[in-house]
C-alpha cells in the first residue's frame, strides 16, 4: 500500500473525528492517529534508506578499476617521447590531444567509468639522486576504490528527575529518530533485508557480521 494513500486515509479519518464529542474516545483516536503518522512517516524513511543502499551495492558491483595504460618505450629502454606521454593521457582521459604539428587529433570518449571521489591526497616525488633540472609537469591520477564502514553507536543521557509530591519519575525526551523505535538505528534496520535480499546472507551470518564491528543483534 502506498504512502500517499495511506496519508490521505489519515487526513481523512482526522478530519471526521471533528464530529465526535470531546472525552476519552476522541482522545484514544487522536492518539491512534499520531501513531499511524508516525509510522507512515518511519516507513517512508526506511525506502528511502533501504533504495539508497541497493543503489551502493549495485554501484561496486558494476564499476571496473582503472584501466593499466601502457607507455610506449624506445629501443633503448627511454621512456617515450612526450608526444607519446600526451595521446596516453588523451585517451585515458577523453581529452583532445594534440599532434606534433599543433593540429588537433579527433576527440575521444572517456575509457574510465566515472567514480565518485570522495577525497585527494597528493603523492610528492622524493627528489633525492634525481637531477636537478626536474620540473613539475603534471600529476598522474591513480584511483583506489575503497568502501569504510563504522559504527555510529549513541549514548542518550536522558535527565531523570523525581517528584516527590507526584511520586513518579520525568524524563527528558529522546530526538525523532530514536524515539520509540527501539535500539537499533535506521542503518541498521535498513540493511539487514539488504544482507538478507540482496546478498543471499543467513541469518547467523548477518549477525557475524555485525559482531565483527561490535553491533549485538539479536536472533529476533
Amino acid at each position: 500500500m502506498k504512502t500517499d494513500y495511506l496519508q490521505a486515509e489519515v487526513t481523512a479519518i482526522d478530519q471526521l473525528t471533528a464530529q465526535l464529542k470531546s472525552g476519552v474516545e476522541l482522545d484514544i483516536v487522536k492518539k491512534l492517529l499520531n501513531l499511524v503518522e508516525r509510522l507512515i512517516a518511519e516507513n517512508a524513511e526506511q525506502k528511502v534508506e533501504l533504495q539508497k543502499l541497493r543503489d551502493e551495492i549495485n554501484r561496486l558491483k558494476g564499476e571496473q578499476g582503472k584501466p593499466d595504460i601502457k607507455v610506449n618505450k624506445r629501443k633503448d629502454g627511454d621512456v617515450s617521447s612526450e608526444a607519446d606521454r600526451k595521446q596516453a593521457e588523451a585517451d585515458a582521459n577523453g581529452e583532445v590531444a594534440e599532434n606534433a604539428d599543433g593540429k588537433k587529433k579527433r576527440q575521444r570518449e572517456a575509457k574510465l567509468p566515472k567514480i565518485k571521489i570522495d577525497r585527494e591526497q597528493i603523492c610528492p616525488l622524493d627528489k633525492t639522486g634525481l637531477p636537478d633540472d626536474l620540473v613539475f609537469k603534471y600529476y598522474q591520477d591513480v584511483i583506489v576504490q575503497n568502501i569504510t564502514i563504522k559504527t555510529d553507536n549513541v549514548k542518550y543521557r536522558r535527565a531523570a528527575y523525581y517528584s516527590p509530591s507526584q511520586k513518579k519519575y520525568y524524563y527528558g525526551a529522546l530526538p525523532d529518530e530514536a524515539r520509540g523505535k527501539g535500539e537499533y538505528g535506521v542503518g541498521i534496520r535498513t540493511l539487514i533485508p539488504v544482507l538478507k535480499t540482496e546478498c543471499n546472507m543467513s541469518q547467523q551470518r548477518i549477525q557475524g557480521f555485525f559482531h565483527n564491528f561490535g553491533i549485538n543483534v539479536s536472533a529476533t
